[in-house]
């Protein structure tokens, strides 16, 4: 027996490393089996890092791919709602259907901006989602042939009704339906000019938007904001047919006689542009540079006086005077305020004809009576009052000189 079989019975055994005489280097077996144990660990955590990698890549993959068939899915949904007719029925509800938005302008300002920056790519994606809303049609709503209700609740606005009720006579005939003259009613502060544009909005079941002239800075309200700024916003015009299902929705131009702003980017232009017909038919907002007809709102203007208004404004509407209602007037309008606000509530008091006398004779305008018969009625339900003699009262500060009636806000 030579040396090297004396080691291996020994619990010796040989590696892979060769001496110079091409012998191989024995060890202990318990340190052969460690080193072997740790080199298995090894290769198993190497495999296993290996598999996770490989595992994460295709995830990774996988995760793209559907993102990439997602977005292909979209693109080809977005360009078939451009290309594709849009079929629609007409209802009895609805009306006719009228093309609003140019969707053919939607594709191409879509393809444009998206060679722009991700974040307003997305932005006009949103918008242009709300453009295409059946298709860029809108529904041309039925308007009342005759608006009794809104006599009743308003009497000391007949003529106004008078001309709503001869426009919808007019446009009738016309099946896609017709543009409306713009309308201005002129009165002093709180005769109900804001609340009757309301009601009217709610007894034809149209949308209805408000752009507050005499807070306005610019056109912006109306056309919306450049895309140049850092921040873009469409305006009202664009929001009340983007976002709402009438072609005909109703756009109150409150306070048009306080119109100012910037002359820079001035309001008056903007609104000539929108009560002209033919322009209103291609009607452009700044933030969208899509087409939309807006010939078919009904442009309602409110002022307290005609003296600030430049005569090319005041020769697009048909003005109307409000006045001030009557003592019976008044009394009726009252009631029916009363009535309303007890609307949903039990036993609630009944409202003295001395009260509604007092109020008229006071000439309490119907804004500032809505307000005081609603915290009339709610006192006297705190109270468990059956009938009320006594209007809640509002400490105001003294007038400054002599004057009755309605004042100026």
């Amino acid at each position: 027996m030579n040396k090297s079989e004396e080691f291996l019975n020994d619990g010796y055994v040989p590696t892979k490393i060769f001496n110079d005489h091409g012998l191989a280097l024995l060890v202990p077996r318990e340190t052969f089996r460690a080193i072997v144990k740790e080199q298995l660990a090894a290769r198993f955590a190497e495999l296993k890092a290996r598999e996770e990698q490989m595992a994460q890549e295709e995830q990774r993959e996988q995760r793209e791919r559907e993102e990439r068939e997602e977005r292909e899915e979209r693109e080809s949904q977005e360009q078939d709602e451009v290309e594709a007719p849009v079929e629609s029925s007409s209802t009895e509800s609805e009306g006719v259907m009228r093309q609003i938005f140019d969707l053919g302008a939607i594709c191409g300002v879509l393809a444009m901006r998206a060679k722009g920056d991700r974040e307003r790519n997305e932005q006009f994606q949103a918008w242009a989602k709300l453009m295409r809303t059946s298709g860029g049609l809108r529904a041309v709503r039925r308007f009342p042939a005759r608006l009794d209700d809104l006599r009743e609740r308003f009497p000391n606005f007949s003529r106004i009704i008078d001309a709503i009720e001869a426009l919808v006579a007019v446009g009738a005939a016309h099946e896609q339906g017709a543009a409306v003259e713009p309308l201005l009613m002129v009165g002093p502060p709180g005769v109900g000019k804001t609340l009757f544009v309301e009601s009217l909005a709610e007894a034809a079941g149209v949308e209805m938007s408000s752009i507050p002239l005499g807070a306005a800075q610019g056109g912006f309200e109306i056309v919306g904001t450049s895309t140049h700024w850092g921040s873009t916003t469409p305006g009202q015009v664009w929001k009340l047919l983007a976002m709402g299902r009438a072609a005909n929705g109703i756009l109150l131009l409150d306070e048009i006689d306080k119109m100012g702003g910037d002359s820079r980017y001035s309001t008056e232009s903007s609104l000539l542009d929108l009560l002209d017909p033919r322009t209103a038919k291609r009607f452009e907002d700044q933030a969208v540079d899509v087409p939309m007809d807006a010939s078919l709102l009904w442009k309602l203007a409110t002022a307290n006086t005609l003296d600030t208004l430049s005569p090319p404004i005041k020769s697009r509407f048909e003005i109307v005077e409000i006045k001030p209602p009557t003592t019976s007037e008044l009394i009726e309008i009252y009631r029916r305020q009363w009535i309303k606000h007890c609307e949903g509530h039990e036993n609630t008091p009944e409202l003295s004809e001395n009260v509604l006398a007092t109020m008229a004779k006071d000439q309490v305008s119907p804004r500032e009576a809505s307000r005081r018969l609603r915290l009339t009625l709610g006192t006297a339900i705190r109270d468990g009052v059956s009938r009320v003699e006594t209007l809640f009262e509002i400490a105001v500060p003294a007038k400054k000189g002599p004057g009755i009636g309605f004042h100026r806000e």
